[in-house]
């Protein structure tokens, strides 16, 4: 498997574990702030995801447009579609 194929298999199963973590911040309670509170906690998990990447993979494996196309694109939609399913109680 080629390397842009782990990374987006590896921020895959960080939207996974993120969007699911997400529902429990936006359930904190905070009114008004909890929408831009839970998008602040996606993006720093991320961040954590794409550090993790870089030391799996390497730092010099991608370059930054390669880790958004394989990288943030898929984080992103996974960690939404699972804070949906976990607000509505799917699981």
């Amino acid at each position: 498997m080629d390397v842009e194929g782990k990374c987006a298999i590896i921020h895959t199963l960080g939207g996974i574990v993120f969007g699911i973590l997400a529902n429990y911040v936006y359930n904190l309670g905070l009114g008004i702030f909890s929408g831009i509170v839970t998008l602040i906690f996606l993006t720093v998990g991320l961040l954590i995801v794409g550090h993790i990447t870089a030391l799996i993979l390497g730092r010099d494996s991608l370059n930054q447009k390669q880790w958004f196309g394989c990288g943030v694109i898929p984080y992103f939609f996974t960690a939404i579609v699972f804070w949906i399913l976990a607000y509505n109680r799917v699981f």
